[in-house]
């Protein structure tokens, strides 16, 4: 295992060369952000019922998936014009994928300490499993969704 500077030298090194100087060096970005993220789930009912009634998202739309006519396409609001979607694959079975190279590690949302709190009230409220790092005011909370989902929501620091 390499030690800890090995990595803090390879961090330095990737900053020099991609990271521009200055907030507003480089070229425009050629995106407009994000429209929706697309993620999967075993159960739609489950999925809709902790993204709506835990974490405080609106369900927008549903509708078939363009690629699989039996997977239903979800869409939740995530505020700031963003939305989270999910497919089902029904006839796939309900596997789990398995985390790797190539694979996303977690979904980080923004919310106000407000919002926070009444996050974690509603997750204290039906006992459910999270870690919190930092305060309402300006920290993170981790927790898993029913498809063991890691989604952070965090007031910044």
């Amino acid at each position: 295992m390499r030690s800890s500077s090995f990595y803090e030298e390879r961090r330095e090194a990737l900053k020099q060369q991609y990271l521009p100087p200055g907030e507003s060096a480089g070229e425009p970005v050629q995106t407009v952000g994000v429209d929706h993220l697309a993620l999967i789930c075993s159960e739609l009912e489950r999925t809709i019922e902790f993204y709506t009634e835990v974490l405080g998202m609106r369900l927008t739309r549903i509708v078939q998936n363009r690629d699989e006519p039996t997977s239903t396409h979800i869409f939740l609001d995530m505020g700031g014009g963003n939305q989270l979607a999910f497919f089902d694959f029904p006839e796939k079975g309900p596997d789990r994928t398995i985390r790797g190279v190539g694979s996303m590690h977690h979904v980080a949302l923004k919310t106000r300490p407000d919002q926070m709190r009444a996050v974690l009230a509603r997750l204290d409220e039906r006992h459910i499993a999270y870690s919190m790092h930092g305060r309402p005011e300006s920290g993170s909370i981790y927790v898993r969704d029913p498809d063991e989902i890691l989604v952070e929501l965090t007031t910044g620091y």
